[in-house]
């Protein structure tokens, strides 16, 4: 992530994120970011991912047992935090049915990568967002 966020310069781009849920439910593993899907179009101060190609992957990744987590991107030379939109999005991956993910997960990385960047993640549950601790700062 931090490298695609570097590379991406002065626009955003993101992923999804991949993985596991322990036998609880309640913790997951990410185990994949994935790059920008081809097609994804972004600017400054947005980001519209692609699905193509990713049918396919979440297919594949399913038969080994992982599920898609969430989503993840970059503001480029701003926080970590997410905006109206990011929030309104995550909601919406909460609430659909087609995503079987009714915890979404958010990562988002802030500022000028690779030298200078915060991280953060954010856990979308029952209409409600869940900033998760653990933040890394470079």
């Amino acid at each position: 992530m931090i490298e695609a966020a570097a590379n991406a310069g002065r626009k955003e781009t993101g992923g999804i994120l991949i993985g596991r849920y322990g036998p609880d439910g309640w913790n997951a593993d990410i185990l994949e970011a994935t790059p920008k899907p081809k097609g994804s179009r972004s600017g400054w101060f947005w980001f519209q991912r692609s699905n193509n190609g990713l049918a396919e992957l979440l297919a594949e990744r399913w038969r080994v047992g992982q599920h898609y987590l969430g989503e993840w991107h970059f503001h480029p030379g701003g926080a970590p935090t997410p905006s109206a939109p990011d929030i309104r999005a995550m909601q919406k991956v909460a609430s659909e049915d087609a995503y079987r993910c009714p915890s979404p997960i958010l990562v988002i990385i802030g500022g000028r990568p690779p030298k200078s960047y915060a991280i953060s993640a954010t856990l979308f549950r029952d209409g409600m967002s869940i900033e998760l601790k653990n933040q890394v700062r470079r």
